[in-house]
């Protein structure tokens, strides 16, 4: 899969907003803004993503 833009901490998104972090791409399930992928509920991961998978 092709990564999404990247996560940025400063950045606010909402439902069905999609970021990259550790090569995994990840979807906000509300908003959210600060709260980093992998370590949330807000995030569903969607699995890896980059030039490798």
């Amino acid at each position: 899969a092709t990564c999404a833009t990247a996560w940025s901490s400063s950045s606010v998104y909402t439902n069905g907003g999609t970021v990259s972090y550790n090569g995994r791409n990840y979807t906000a399930k509300w908003w959210t803004q600060n709260e980093r992928p992998g370590t949330s509920d807000v995030w569903a991961d969607k699995g890896a993503c980059g030039t490798g998978s």
